[in-house]
């Protein structure tokens, strides 16, 4: 029986791809049949608990080395298919159980190095396992990858029991969750925020980022729209929301829409890449095409704008875009002024993501890959 390492990136803190794992691992510690391992250059913060078998790569890369080239360990690779390390440490060690795990990276590849480094990498994998229908269309159409190496396994998550708050109250609380970067496109829910005259909407913004000075500047005159910095548990901040809005540019799943609908929340949000594996158009919230041109400049030390998107409908790569912020108000306005549909958007996003997007099913779908090494 082989033993698995896990790699995967704590820069960021706990992103969705760090909750999706560690969801993930939580479960398998108690369930799985192989002894699994975490190693990564950041530590976990001891606030989300202890990990056992967590492990510095830079304290101990030897050790690391150890196990890639050994035919004992699965090496699980997590978003780490166009990195520059990767390829120059696979391309000099002879290893053969390799798993890479495409959870967004391929959407910020731009350069034709990154682009070889990618194909490289892809070459060497045993198989590499997809969040979306979206992430398996761009790696077959922009990176050329076999679709008998990709296997698609929705995330997992345990259904936190939520019950609906009390719904009989003066505001409606619409709110954002995420990073403060373009491709989130937090500056459209705030442009629309801008537009809407209805004193009775709040909107709540959490998160923080390099674009975290130019939103507040855009939305400086707006005493509605109040920014309450990162929050530790997203399900928390969620729940007592009545409408969460996901503006996105690009978004190969959307992790936040799973967890509003563990809430009961419904979402408004960009139609666009894997979105709609979550959210189904006036059934479990409302889908809104992009078709305005970027307005937000990028700036140089923030994450890459992409140069593609795919479009949901056809599966073709596209010119990514943004909301236009006066059809988001409306929207907004829309939902806010319909109690009765807002909850049943929200009960029937929680009764989908419940069946799509439970742990059991995740942990099965990963458990069977392994098993085929």
């Amino acid at each position: 029986m082989k033993n698995i390492i896990h790699v995967i990136s704590m820069k960021r803190g706990l992103g969705g791809v760090q909750q999706s794992f560690l969801s993930y691992y939580k479960y398998a510690s108690k369930h799985s049949t192989f002894k699994q391992y975490i190693f990564s250059n950041h530590a976990i913060s001891k606030k989300y608990g202890h990990f056992k078998n967590f492990f510095s790569i830079k304290k101990n890369f030897f050790v690391f080395i150890k196990y890639l080239v050994s035919k004992k360990y699965i090496i699980h690779f997590h978003n780490k298919l166009s990195s520059k390390k990767v390829f120059y440490l696979l391309k000099f060690l002879p290893s053969s159980n390799i798993i890479f795990h495409e959870h967004g990276a391929a959407w910020n590849v731009k350069t034709q190095q990154q682009l070889n480094i990618y194909k490289a990498n892809a070459k060497l994998a045993k198989k590499i396992i997809i969040n979306s229908i979206a992430t398996k269309q761009i790696l077959i159409k922009r990176f050329k990858i076999k679709k008998n190496k990709l296997k698609l396994a929705y995330y997992g998550f345990k259904d936190p029991n939520i019950k609906k708050k009390n719904m009989n109250k003066i505001n409606t609380k619409v709110g954002f969750i995420g990073r403060l970067e373009s491709v989130k496109g937090a500056h459209s829910l705030i442009e629309a925020a801008n537009l809407l005259k209805d004193e009775s909407i709040v909107f709540l913004i959490a998160g923080d980022g390099h674009l975290e000075k130019d939103l507040k500047k855009l939305s400086k005159k707006n005493d509605k729209i109040k920014f309450i910095g990162n929050v530790l548990n997203p399900l928390k901040f969620i729940k007592k929301l009545d409408i969460l809005v996901v503006p996105s540019i690009r978004e190969p799943l959307g992790i936040v829409n799973i967890e509003a609908g563990l809430c009961k929340v419904p979402v408004i949000a960009t139609n666009i890449d894997g979105i709609p594996e979550v959210i189904t158009n006036k059934y479990s919230g409302i889908l809104l095409n992009p078709t305005k041109k970027i307005s937000l400049k990028q700036q140089q030390d923030q994450p890459p704008l992409t140069d593609i998107v795919i479009n949901p409908n056809s599966y073709k790569l596209t010119e990514p875009k943004q909301l236009d912020s006066k059809i988001l108000s409306n929207s907004i306005l829309f939902l806010s002024k319909n109690k009765r549909l807002r909850l049943r958007y929200g009960l029937q996003l929680y009764q989908h993501v419940k069946k799509r997007f439970s742990i059991e099913n995740y942990f099965k779908e990963i458990e069977e890959i392994y098993k085929k090494f």
